[in-house]
């Protein structure tokens, strides 16, 4: 019931996003456009290309990496030593495989345990657009202790790229709300920014 509930107020939400204001993937050579979302806890983007990338997620004291991307989209992909690595690959608008739920639990659980575990992580997909960020809404709800609207609001004005599909955020409020003990209210979404969180390392 309660995820019924929030279709409304998510279609509109995203309904104001501009997909015209997606920036265009980052080339190798570029800086790699990456946002704090919690800071010393969990940074998000699209996949490292090269070795200034890695060097430059390195300097802002990073050394864990998820991944949403499938094993044939990182076969150029090398990470250097020393880092903590994990991934669970996910679908995005090109609908490799419907997402499911039980997926998309563990992806949560798997980057959450690597956040607890190695922090600060850098969270990634291909682009940086849909699956990372509907992982760093659902972290965002959960270390944060506020609901999905929330948290999506305060990613996307931390990484402004994120564009979240959102058949699969109506998914990810349901894990939330399942996870959510009987009777616990989940906070308003009342967030302080701190140093940092609004820029990529």
């Amino acid at each position: 019931m309660e995820g019924a509930l929030m279709v409304g107020p998510l279609r509109r939400f995203l309904k104001g996003l501009r997909p015209a204001d997606r920036p265009l993937p980052p080339m190798a050579e570029r800086s790699l456009p990456c946002s704090w979302v919690l800071t010393g806890q969990l940074a998000i983007g699209p996949m490292p290309r090269s070795d200034r990338h890695w060097r430059q997620l390195e300097e802002a004291g990073i050394r864990s990496r998820f991944s949403c991307c499938y094993q044939e989209e990182e076969t150029a992909l090398i990470i250097p030593a020393g880092w903590r690595s994990d991934r669970i690959s996910l679908p995005d608008h090109r609908a490799q495989e419907p997402l499911l739920h039980h997926r998309l639990a563990l992806a949560l659980a798997r980057a959450e345990a690597l956040v607890t575990d190695a922090a600060p992580v850098y969270l990634h997909c291909m682009a940086g657009y849909e699956r990372s960020p509907l992982l760093a809404v659902g972290l965002t709800a959960r270390l944060r202790g506020i609901d999905l609207l929330a948290a999506l609001a305060w990613v996307r004005r931390c990484h402004p790229m994120a564009m979240p599909i959102y058949d699969h955020l109506v998914m990810l409020e349901g894990l939330l709300s399942a996870r959510q003990a009987p009777g616990e209210q989940r906070g308003t979404g009342q967030l302080d920014p701190l140093p940092g969180e609004e820029r990529g390392p």
